[in-house]
């Protein structure tokens, strides 16, 4: 062989090596743009914050480029289509201070031409708006691939981007939501297609007595126990009516069970969740399919929010209790007036017939001087502070007095006093106290048989007076012995008995009791007879002091 082909030979294994070195160079190049592919749609699916999301991708794509640092701007989460792009993420040392917001995508281009080998990439031109600025290290330039790759991935990133934000607006707005529904105090209940409870609110649990973890699977019946509450039976189940048509229900009344067994009156609405909910909907419908009720149980499907409006018809009861019963206490006793004012005026009357007549307008004027007077007491109790002239005052004395009011009166009232000699004074207004008494008395002797006892009786308990006025009358339902201290409701049974009264005394008395620091309780006999048992404390006067240590005694 010569000299000749030696070399031709030579050169033939270098362009060989040469040829097979530029084929690696091009596949580690391939491989490394598959990895950065790769790389880039696992950032795609990792999901997580905006600015997390956004940080990883600008770290991906300064990489690729093999560039000495980066920059991303965005439209503000709150104001996407505000005019300014905010800075989202930065690495890397910049050529030149960053400006924290661009107007748009032309301010981008005239800060990277400025910068030798920069380039921007506009990731996405509709809302939320991403701009990528890429620069070089000094004295190179960007990979032509790398920049390539990202300009091919920008729709993409966009989109995760965008996606982003998105979940970051949801999860905001569920919290949001969340703590409307946990912070509410209305009732809010969510069942699925089969009926079956899915959801309460912390505002459902007190008022149920039932936890989330008890109430969950179980029918909204048993739950609710809207029919052994009088609200409505099963055929009348308003979750059942939505569920079967799909139509909403704006207003309705009904009564759920309480915590404590009782019925509690509720008020609100009802509404589906899901469009075409009684193709689902199973419960007693032949025609319905199995399989779907199953695909839709677990998920809720209507909702309701309820009030307790308890009060609201209790007030409404009273006003109406307010109008029958000031009407007829009024109507009674004008009707008295005007026809013995009319008997006297028109018939010849003997002195004493005259005068019985006299006697019993005076009787009936007296009657309704004393509503006016009540009806005027618990407006002033009700809306004005009670001004008390409190001291030292016997409970004895006070009781004595009654006493003689009541024969001065001649009411046939029997009382049977039992108040312990060594009870200390009074801390009151005695003439408060006293109207007290005078209230308890006179609705004991109104309810009860003539000449039935009515019982007095005082102890000491924890440096308070407990005083408990006890009757054999007609007695007070359970239901109805917390309502009867509001104004104008009176009993169901004392109503039936048509035995006139306001409704007034009781509240002046726990009004007055009130303004004692005191508690007012009514309640029934302890020994389980009919009657009615109504306690009450009042605070004691402090010990006087011996004569000479330099103590002065309160006066009124």
């Amino acid at each position: 062989m010569t000299d000749t082909d030696d070399a031709r030979l030579l050169t033939r294994i270098s362009r060989l090596e040469e040829e097979r070195r530029q084929a690696f160079e091009d596949a580690q190049r391939e491989a490394d743009t598959l990895f950065a592919q790769y790389q880039l749609s696992q950032l795609v699916a990792s999901g997580g914050t905006t600015d997390a999301l956004a940080g990883a991708i600008l770290t991906e794509l300064v990489r690729l480029a093999d560039g000495a640092g980066g920059a991303l701007w965005a439209d503000p989460p709150d104001r996407p289509s505000h005019p300014a792009l905010r800075l989202v993420a930065a690495i890397g040392d910049p050529p030149a201070p960053l400006p924290g917001s661009v107007a748009s995508l032309d301010g981008l281009d005239a800060w990277a031409s400025g910068r030798a080998g920069s380039i921007a990439i506009l990731l996405a031109d509709e809302a939320p708006r991403v701009v990528l600025v890429v620069w070089p290290a000094t004295g190179s330039s960007l990979d032509d691939e790398g920049v390539r790759i990202a300009q091919l991935a920008r729709h993409e990133l966009a989109v995760a981007l965008r996606g982003a934000r998105l979940r970051e607006v949801l999860d905001r707005e569920r919290a949001e939501l969340a703590a409307i529904v946990e912070g509410a105090t209305d009732m809010i209940v969510g069942v699925d297609a089969a009926g079956l409870v899915t959801r309460l609110n912390p505002a459902a649990w007190r008022l149920l007595g039932v936890t989330r973890e008890t109430a969950a699977g179980r029918s909204c019946s048993d739950v609710l126990g809207c029919d052994v509450a009088g609200g409505h039976g099963a055929d009348a189940c308003p979750f059942r009516r939505v569920l079967a048509t799909g139509q909403p229900i704006g207003y309705l009344e009904t009564a759920v069970r309480g915590s404590d067994g009782r019925p509690i009156r509720m008020a609100g609405s009802f509404a589906p969740l899901v469009a075409k909910l009684h193709d689902a909907y199973v419960a007693d419908d032949a025609a319905a399919s199995p399989d779907a009720a199953r695909t839709e149980r677990g998920a809720a499907a209507a909702t309701a929010i309820l009030r307790d409006v308890t009060a609201a018809r209790a007030l409404e009861e009273l006003r109406e209790g307010f109008v029958a019963t000031v009407s007829h206490e009024l109507r009674t006793p004008l009707a008295l007036i005007r026809g013995y004012t009319e008997t006297v005026l028109h018939l010849e009357l003997s002195a004493a017939e005259g005068r019985a007549m006299i006697e019993r307008i005076h009787e009936v004027t007296g009657r309704l001087t004393t509503l006016v007077d009540q009806i005027l007491d618990v407006t002033h109790l009700e809306a004005d502070p009670v001004i008390l002239e409190r001291g030292p005052t016997s409970l004895g004395a006070l009781i004595a007095r009654l006493r003689g009011d009541l024969r001065a009166a001649n009411r046939d009232v029997t009382l049977h006093v039992d108040v312990p000699a060594d009870l200390p004074a009074l801390d009151v207004d005695g003439a408060r106290i006293g109207q007290v008494l005078e209230n308890l008395v006179g609705n004991a002797a109104k309810y009860a048989s003539p000449g039935a006892p009515i019982s007095i009786t005082a102890r000491e308990i924890d440096g308070r007076a407990s005083i408990a006025v006890e009757d054999e009358g007609l007695g007070i339902p359970e239901a109805d012995r917390e309502l009867v201290l509001e104004p104008f409701h009176r009993a169901a049974n004392v109503r039936e008995s048509r035995i006139p009264g306001t409704g007034l005394g009781l509240t002046i008395c726990r009004r007055l009791v009130e303004a004692h620091e005191g508690h007012l309780v009514v309640g029934a006999r302890l020994d389980g007879r009919t009657g009615t048992r109504v306690v009450f404390d009042l605070p004691l006067a402090p010990a006087r002091p011996r004569p000479g240590i330099g103590a002065t005694t309160r006066s009124r």
